[in-house]
């Protein structure tokens, strides 16, 4: 089965380049040899580097537009570009850029295969968390039905940094953003409304499974990651390493580094004082 890697790398800032970049490179070290390596991208020249071990699909503003919907809202661009990059046979898996691939994913994509469909991990389900912004979303969702889904108590909020699905999926997919256009029009204004629709989508088919096992998010400790992979990515250029070289070193020395680093107490004081709500 051939799989589909797809990423995102657009807007002007810097560090979503370098990632992107470091992404494939952990990719072309751990992906199997059939698999496809596609970037849905504004800037095609920031990925010359790559030549034809990555097919490139332009995007322009416009088009990113469009996909934001009405009222625009950027994390839904995921499921529009998703859908507009789903293959005809085999899998697709969605990265965001800030994703690294830990280990060999010969076994993630015969899971794949078999009919398993993935996100990241699972956050909290979403009638149990005690958390005050938790507890908020589930008492603005509860008893209400959108494009035909009601969501219940037991649902779960997953992480959407890895988002993978075989090809016969497609329809779920479909679902999902009418399930997410449906909460928009409705007034739903939550950050994570992409990840609620997947999870819950995906959760109900019984064949959702968490891919942190092969795959590391660091977006919780993304200052620290993106420090790292400039200082790679600069080694390689100065030593003039192909990509494959750079995928090789990789695959010996990775990027080891926790995914998340958690605010201490005067951290949080900090921060709130600078103006941030936490």
């Amino acid at each position: 089965m051939k799989t589909r890697y797809l990423t995102l790398a657009y807007g002007d800032s810097a560090d979503v380049y370098s990632q992107s970049a470091m992404l494939l490179i952990s990719l072309l070290a751990h992906a199997p040899a059939s698999s496809e390596l596609v970037v849905a991208t504004e800037r095609p020249e920031r990925f010359a580097w790559f030549g034809r071990t990555v097919r490139l699909v332009t995007l322009d503003r416009r088009e990113l537009e469009v996909w934001r919907g009405t009222p625009p809202i950027s994390m839904r661009v995921k499921l529009e570009a998703i859908r507009a990059n789903w293959p005809a046979s085999g899998a697709i898996v969605l990265l965001d850029a800030d994703v690294l691939a830990r280990e060999p994913l010969d076994s993630f994509e015969a899971a794949l295969s078999t009919g398993e469909v993935f996100m990241h991990k699972q956050e909290y389900e979403l009638g149990r968390s005690t958390r005050r912004g938790n507890r908020a979303l589930w008492n603005e969702l509860r008893g209400r039905s959108f494009a035909g889904w009601e969501v219940r108590s037991g649902d779960a909020m997953w992480n959407s940094g890895v988002l993978a699905a075989p090809a016969a999926a497609r329809g779920f997919f479909d679902q999902m953003l009418q399930f997410y256009d449906a909460i928009a029009a409705a007034g739903g204004r939550h950050f994570a409304t992409e990840q609620l629709v997947e999870g819950v989508v995906l959760g109900r088919t019984g064949r959702l499974r968490p891919a942190a096992r092969w795959f590391t998010h660091y977006w919780g400790n993304k200052a620290a990651h993106t420090a790292a992979i400039d200082a790679r990515l600069a080694a390689a250029r100065s030593e003039g390493l192909s990509v494959e070289e750079c995928a090789g070193r990789y695959r010996q020395d990775p990027v080891d580094l926790p995914d998340e680093v958690r605010l201490t107490a005067r951290q949080k004081i900090a921060r709130w004082l600078r103006g941030f709500r936490l």
